[in-house]
């Protein structure tokens, strides 16, 4: 057991968890689009809180994919993983900030970010920026 907490300093999940996560994402819309599709009446309570449910399952989803390690995890990986986090860190501190102007802006009502909308927006930068950050890698790299 101390063997495999060594192994895994990173402290990131196993890469399998991509899948897993991916699985997840998916399976967190499937009774949304069935009650959909099938124009089954839900109270709007129940609707609210199965709104919910999903959400909050297609964002462990999504940490799942963002928290599982590489097929090839390395001191560069990290890096391009720490990089990115702290960007959509600041991604979401600037959303939170600026929205309201934008909304005063385009004369929309002025809303207050909801902390799933935010924590999606952070692990999809996150994301984004980490997969063309390695890609950007391996094109250098191809070069030489």
């Amino acid at each position: 057991m101390i063997e495999n907490q060594q192994k895994n300093k990173t402290g990131l999940l196993p890469h399998y968890c991509k899948k897993i996560g991916v699985a997840v994402m998916v399976l967190a819309f499937i009774p949304l689009i069935t009650i959909k599709s099938a124009d089954i009446q839900i109270a709007q309570g129940h609707k609210e809180l199965l709104r919910l449910m999903a959400m909050n399952m297609f964002i462990l989803g999504l940490l799942f994919v963002a928290w599982a390690k590489d097929k090839v995890e390395d001191e560069t990986t990290i890096a391009l993983r720490l990089k990115s986090l702290g960007f959509a860190f600041i991604w979401a501190t600037l959303l939170v900030i600026l929205k309201p102007f934008t909304d005063v802006i385009f004369k929309n009502p002025i809303e207050v970010e909801s902390a799933q909308g935010l924590v999606i927006s952070m692990l999809f930068f996150h994301l984004l920026l980490y997969h063309f950050q390695k890609k950007g890698r391996q094109l250098k790299n191809t070069k030489h």
